[in-house]
């Protein structure tokens, strides 16, 4: 299992700091926290702004050998895929761009939560909804072919979104949806807080491509002030789907860092301890 965490560019910068100084900071930071990868937001390769600002971002990830494997946070809530207010061809092309400048910066997973694009309009049916996200996600299937990018689908809890709260929902879905490119992803903050049985993720079997946690409240791993959340019993579900054997398979955290640079090391370090237990 490879460990990474959700972060961006500057997320250790200083003041004054150039593109390429706040990631050789991030890389030798991966580095002394043991990080096998880490997991940017789409909007740092600045899908609808100047490409010179993202080959400056390429250069600096290739220069100091930042581990950047995976995205999240996939489409802005302007790009609607569900609602009165589609326009697919625009989405496409924003796609086609990002997944683009994605796939250069080594990124092989993007996850497609995205709740302000995807979250169903009030008055508008949920069957409708449905009905357009699998349209989008078979279209957007040869553009994630054609950079090599899985684009890991995930469930949200019910106070972030309305359309797609469970991975056992997720499992249908990506069923129906029926392409290679598009998969599933389980988070383990997302189904604790909707008390959603780890019983799923076992069931996901080869649709799971990724994986995201946290501590209870969002917190990173061993930090949350009241109970740790059930890391061993996730894991345990992981390895019953089969996850664990795949070569490429990651775990990110992607939680509310207070501190990153004191709080990473110790809770990289919680999840492997954790990782290795639940093999028992």
């Amino acid at each position: 299992m490879r460990f990474g965490i959700c972060c961006n560019a500057g997320s250790l910068a200083q003041e004054g700091d150039s593109l390429d100084e706040k990631v050789a900071r991030l890389a030798d930071f991966a580095r002394r926290c043991d990080l096998d990868f880490v997991e940017f937001p789409v909007g740092e390769v600045r899908s609808e702004g100047d490409e010179a600002q993202c080959d400056e971002l390429h250069r600096a990830v290739r220069q100091h050998a930042l581990p950047l494997q995976s995205f999240n946070v996939f489409l802005p809530a302007h790009h609607r895929i569900t609602g009165p207010d589609v326009q697919l061809h625009r989405v496409l092309d924003y796609c086609r761009v990002a997944l683009g400048r994605c796939a250069a910066l080594g990124g092989q997973i993007v996850v497609l939560g995205s709740s302000g694009a995807r979250r169903v309009p009030e008055g508008w049916s949920h069957d409708q909804a449905h009905s357009q996200f699998i349209a989008f996600a078979r279209a957007l299937e040869p553009i994630a072919a054609q950079n090599s990018i899985t684009i890991a689908v995930e469930p949200l809890n019910r106070r972030e979104d309305n359309f797609l709260n469970s991975v056992l929902d997720g499992i249908g879905l990506v069923d129906e949806i029926a392409c290679s490119h598009i998969q599933l992803l389980a988070d383990q903050y997302h189904m604790d807080e909707d008390g959603e049985d780890y019983e799923h993720v076992a069931n996901a079997g080869a649709l799971l491509r990724h994986a995201h946690t946290a501590d209870s409240g969002r917190f990173p791993p061993g930090f949350a002030p009241e109970g740790e959340a059930q890391f061993k019993l996730f894991f345990a579900a992981l390895r019953l789907s089969g996850y664990a054997q795949r070569p490429d398979a990651r775990l990110a955290v992607e939680c509310n860092w207070s501190n990153l640079n004191e709080q990473a090391a110790p809770a990289i370090a919680l999840l492997r301890r954790c990782w290795d237990e639940s093999a028992a």
